[in-house]
């Protein structure tokens, strides 16, 4: 069983795309996020030990554990696409579930080789030698999965933050629910979704400091992929070890589902670099001055310039680099931008 791929990055990154591409490559097997760590706000694998499985040292409890991973429950901390087990046809082996019990019983029963297990063997179940797998959404967990994982691969994804921030306000599975359930609060809520994806962006800048030097672990933008997607795809290849084909520059012949866009609500199987710029007529100038404003040093830090990025020459843009020589603008600039936010609000 060669190591497997996990794909991490925030919510509307394209995380997806990059899933799609990696599973048209051969004897991968494409898994979908089982949760096995989350951040604060959901209920993970971890909720589910502690509330529906029991004390793991006992083998019955094991046995119980296994049975209802593989029921198809809605149960706390199982509620991700993983569990259900979609065209995922070895779920349905009975052999596959006593192999996960008797090796779990056999390891230390901590978390890290529970999701070792479950990855390895219905990997090895499908008939395929590799998972790719995007787990988890949260990239704060890298160090969890190098520690579970050692010989893995982890793709840490991005895209430029003024487009995250403008998916996020409207995501049809987070910030357009909160919306219709909250109308009165629609701008409030907006704008919240905004500054976290300011604040997550700087955030990933700093992750990506720290684990940068490794030599399984390497960021990969959005933009690149769209922009060049055959000189990105390659280094992707390279990256993961894989040979690269011409097929994965046709990603519409894939037969995974794509997510829509949450701009125009269309799925676009193939590569489509408008898809990195729509956020651009519907960013509101001040958002984009702030977001700009505060994360221009993490962009920096990410490797990514707006202002010369291959992505914008089409429209023929060509302005002065978001960056001084130190990287960082006058400190004022940012209270500025602040200010002129609060001033129009008002």
């Amino acid at each position: 069983m060669r190591p497997p791929i996990f794909i991490v990055g925030p919510h509307r990154s394209g995380s997806t795309l990059w899933h799609n591409l990696i599973a048209m490559c051969p004897g991968i097997m494409r898994l979908t996020d089982p949760r096995f760590l989350s951040d604060w706000k959901h209920k993970d694998f971890r909720y589910f030990l502690k509330t529906q499985a029991g004390d793991l040292a006992s083998d019955k409890n094991v046995d119980k554990m296994v049975e209802l991973c593989f029921a198809r429950k809605e149960l706390p901390g199982l509620a991700g696409t993983f569990w259900r087990f979609k065209n995922i046809r070895a779920a349905d082996d009975p052999g596959l579930k006593r192999e996960i019990s008797r090796r779990i019983k056999q390891s230390d029963r901590s978390l890290g080789a529970i999701a070792r297990i479950f990855v390895e063997e219905i990997t090895r179940f499908s008939g395929c030698q590799r998972a790719c797998v995007k787990f988890p959404v949260d990239v704060g967990h890298i160090g969890a999965l190098l520690k579970w994982f050692p010989y893995c691969r982890i793709m840490h994804i991005t895209r430029d933050p003024r487009a995250l921030a403008m998916s996020k306000t409207n995501d049809p599975s987070g910030t357009a629910i909160k919306v219709l359930q909250h109308p009165r609060l629609a701008w409030l809520i907006r704008k919240l979704s905004v500054w976290s994806a300011i604040m997550q962006y700087r955030w990933m800048a700093r992750v990506h400091c720290r684990f940068r030097h490794l030599g399984n672990y390497k960021l990969f933008r959005y933009e690149d992929l769209l922009a060049e997607p055959e000189k990105t795809l390659r280094e992707l290849c390279a990256f993961i070890d894989v040979e690269f084909t011409s097929d994965l520059l046709h990603p519409e012949a894939g037969v995974h589902l794509h997510q829509p866009s949450s701009l125009t609500g269309k799925q676009k199987k193939a590569f489509d670099p408008s898809a990195a710029l729509r956020w651009q007529h519907v960013i509101p100038t001040v958002d984009k001055w702030v977001i700009t404003g505060l994360t221009k040093r993490a962009m920096k830090i990410m490797e990514y310039d707006p202002n010369t990025h291959p992505i914008f020459r089409p429209n023929g843009r060509s302005s002065p680099s978001l960056f001084d020589e130190s990287g960082v603008k006058d400190a004022a600039f940012v209270e500025n931008i602040g200010n002129t936010g609060r001033s129009i609000s008002r």
